[in-house]
């Protein structure tokens, strides 16, 4: 028995350590974009990245990139520095703090286009695309990138991630998204690749909606591998276990 056991924890040992390591920080996603005020001004404009996972953040800094309805080169490229833990960074002009009152991380100085794109990316990190959201009607992705996708918001409104899903509602700048004023539910695009963060399976986008299909999520995390990889490894242990337990009754 005392043999069996530390061929077991010496096994283990071995699993853990050769497991594939997981990103620090692929879980932060473009969460909320505002375009204008009810009155159709875009002073009061911002963009939410939120992070559920309050991750490490190795990587300083990162950048915040805003796309045409095209792609191609960045409008504009706000960097950002992450500390650990970080649930939830804003980019907003100085009218949009003013008027919902909360101070921005960084301060948004140019005009988000009405029809766009935003990234959050590693600055030289492998992979640099963390997370992609685009709004309005688009004519190209980011290069190297498929992302998710949703309708431009009503003045006065925000498009915003709930449980996965982009819908327009009210807005709620430095904090947690509400579905609770509902306008047009928008979702991600085809399967995502990092393990389930995203519903599974493809939806298609609501009427109006970008004439580009996205993928989800495109962020080179190794989560879905790893766990399978994990999973073989524990099997073949098991057998092991079993051979050897049936070798020591004979």
């Amino acid at each position: 028995m005392s043999i069996r056991t530390n061929l077991v924890a010496a096994s283990l040992v071995v699993l853990v350590s050769a497991a594939p390591a997981l990103a620090a920080d692929h879980l932060m996603k473009v969460g909320e974009v505002m375009l204008a005020n009810a009155g159709g001004s875009t002073a009061v404009q911002f963009i939410e990245l939120e992070d559920p996972g309050a991750e490490g953040f190795p990587s300083t800094p990162y950048v915040l990139e805003v796309y045409s309805a095209a792609g191609g080169t960045a409008l504009n490229t706000y960097a950002m520095t992450l500390p650990s833990g970080t649930m939830r960074y804003v980019a907003a002009t100085a009218q949009a703090q003013a008027d919902f009152g909360f101070t921005a991380q960084t301060t948004l100085t140019a005009t988000l286009p009405a029809s766009g794109q935003a990234c959050f990316r590693r600055n030289g990190g492998t992979p640099a695309n963390i997370h992609c959201f685009a709004w309005g009607t688009i004519t190209g992705i980011v290069p190297g990138n498929s992302m998710n996708n949703g309708t431009s918001p009503a003045n006065g409104m925000s498009v915003q991630r709930v449980s996965n899903t982009y819908v327009v509602a009210t807005p709620t700048p430095n904090a947690a998204n509400s579905a609770g004023t509902v306008d047009m539910p928008m979702v991600d695009g085809p399967p995502a690749t990092d393990a389930g963060v995203d519903a599974p399976g493809a939806t298609p986008d609501a009427p109006g909606g970008n004439p580009v299909t996205p993928g989800d999520d495109e962020d080179g995390c190794s989560v879905g591998s790893g766990a399978s990889w994990l999973g073989l490894a524990m099997l073949a242990l098991l057998l092991l276990v079993r051979r050897s337990s049936t070798q020591r009754k004979r």
